[in-house]
C-alpha cells in the first residue's frame, strides 16, 4: 500500500503519471471512493449533508466524463482505468491533505474577523496545484501538450463550479420586485 501512496504523491508532485499505476478494477474503485468521500468532507464545510452528497456525486461523474470523453475521442479508451485511478486517487489524497487549510479558510471567511489575504492566497495556490496535477495526468494519458491539458483542467473547474452554483446554491431573489 505504501508503494501506491508514493505513486499518488509522485503524481501530485508531477513526477509520475497514470501509466505508473497498475490497471486494477479494485484500485479504481478504492480511488473513486476516496475522491467521492473526500468531496463530501470538503463540501460539508459550506453545504448541508444532502447537498454535499449531491455535489460529490456530480463532481465525481463530471470528472470521470471529462477524462473518459477525450480518451475515447483519441482512441485511448484502454487507458481509462489507469487515468481515472490516477485522477481520483491523487486528487482525493490532495483533498484530504488540504482539508485543514479548507477548514481554516472557511472558518475565517465565515467569522469575517481577522480575515486577511494569506488564507486566500493559500487557497488559490492549492487550487492551481490541484489543476496542475489534473492537467499533468491528462497530458500523460492523452499524449497532448501541457497547454491543452491545462485548458481541459480549467474547463473541468469552470463546469464544476457552474453546475454546483446552478444546482446547489440558492438564488437570492429578484432584487426586491414583487
Amino acid at each position: 500500500m505504501s508503494y501506491l501512496f508514493k505513486i499518488f504523491v509522485d503524481i501530485l508532485l508531477l513526477q509520475a503519471g497514470p501509466q505508473n499505476l497498475p490497471a486494477s478494477r479494485f484500485l479504481l474503485n478504492a480511488a473513486t471512493l476516496l475522491y467521492f468521500f473526500s468531496g463530501i468532507l470538503v463540501s460539508l464545510l459550506n453545504f448541508s449533508f444532502l447537498s454535499a452528497i449531491g455535489i460529490s456525486i456530480m463532481d465525481t461523474a463530471l470528472l470521470a466524463l471529462m477524462a473518459w470523453l477525450p480518451l475515447r475521442m483519441r482512441n485511448f479508451a484502454n487507458r481509462t482505468p489507469q487515468t481515472l485511478t490516477a485522477i481520483f486517487g491523487a486528487l482525493g489524497l490532495f483533498s484530504i491533505i488540504s482539508l485543514p487549510m479548507d477548514i481554516w479558510f472557511t472558518t475565517l471567511s465565515n467569522t469575517e474577523q481577522n480575515f486577511n489575504q494569506i488564507p486566500s492566497l493559500i487557497m488559490i495556490f492549492l487550487s492551481v496545484w490541484s489543476l496542475a496535477a489534473l492537467g499533468h495526468i491528462l497530458r500523460h494519458a492523452l499524449e497532448i501538450t501541457s497547454i491543452v491539458a491545462a485548458g481541459l483542467s480549467l474547463l473541468y473547474m469552470i463546469l464544476s463550479l457552474f453546475i454546483t452554483t446552478l444546482l446547489f446554491i440558492p438564488t437570492v431573489g429578484n432584487g426586491g420586485a414583487s
